[in-house]
């Protein structure tokens, strides 16, 4: 069962539309895929067509009910988990909560033992969160989405590189001279920079608007082009662990 994490370096790189965007190449490559999410504005079940699921992750861990009532199928073999609206007050008793804690790992657990050949994504905002932090660590790769500016540039020379993590850069713009002078730059460092970069496309902004995943709304724009890259490349080093173990 791969793990792919993705944890933007800060708010705004379009982590959740990438890994929406990812989930649904796999997906398209025939593999199952589970996208899960963190983020208490439930952000991610709006970059998809409306449902009639009535309780989402956050619900679940609170009331301790079955969190797998709280999944919902966008296509065959991909499922959504969405974190849904949490306040402050709720979040803040899931963050300290360890029977949370226990709830989660038992359901992923229990989900793996049944779908061993899913890919599970998890789409996970860059503020601190104690739920998900023991499977980052688990995490086949895990993906620091940024992008080539001095935000980023920033937090980057301040970061503490983790084993199998990779700097995903998106929303390039080859015209943006600035946005060269960081990649070039970022290319004489020791960052781990994924090889795939992530140019800027509309037709990623008007999916998000139209509450689709990029492949159905525009399946044949320049960002679809990389993204099935970028699924490639994941399977690549799928199968260099499988050889190593």
């Amino acid at each position: 069962m791969p793990l792919i994490v993705l944890k933007g370096l800060r708010g705004g790189v379009g982590t959740t539309s990438t890994a929406i965007a990812l989930a649904r190449q796999f997906n398209q490559q025939n593999k199952e895929v589970l996208i899960i999410d963190n983020c208490t504005e439930n952000i991610l079940s709006f970059y998809f067509p409306a449902q009639q699921k009535s309780t989402t992750l956050s619900q679940a861990l609170l009331a301790e009910t079955p969190i797998e009532e709280s999944i919902f199928y966008y296509r065959p073999h991909y499922q959504v988990l969405p974190f849904g609206l949490v306040n402050m007050k709720d979040n803040l008793l899931l963050q300290l909560s360890f029977s949370a804690k226990q709830h989660l790992t038992h359901f992923l657990t229990t989900f793996i033992q049944l779908h061993p050949d899913a890919i599970i994504l998890m789409d996970l905002q860059h503020t601190q969160d104690t739920l998900f932090a023991s499977w980052i660590e688990k995490a086949d790769i895990f993906f620091t989405v940024s992008m080539a500016e001095s935000n980023c540039h920033i937090r980057l020379n301040q970061h503490t590189f983790i084993e199998n993590e990779y700097v995903l850069i998106n929303q390039f713009r080859a015209t943006s001279q600035i946005h060269q002078d960081f990649y070039q730059f970022w290319q004489t460092t020791p960052f781990p920079l994924c090889p795939v970069v992530l140019h800027r496309d509309e037709a990623s902004l008007e999916a998000c608007a139209s509450r689709l995943p990029l492949y159905d709304y525009r399946a044949n724009c320049m960002l679809v082009e990389e993204i099935s890259q970028l699924a490639q490349w994941c399977f690549s080093l799928f199968k260099r662990k499988e050889g190593q173990s």
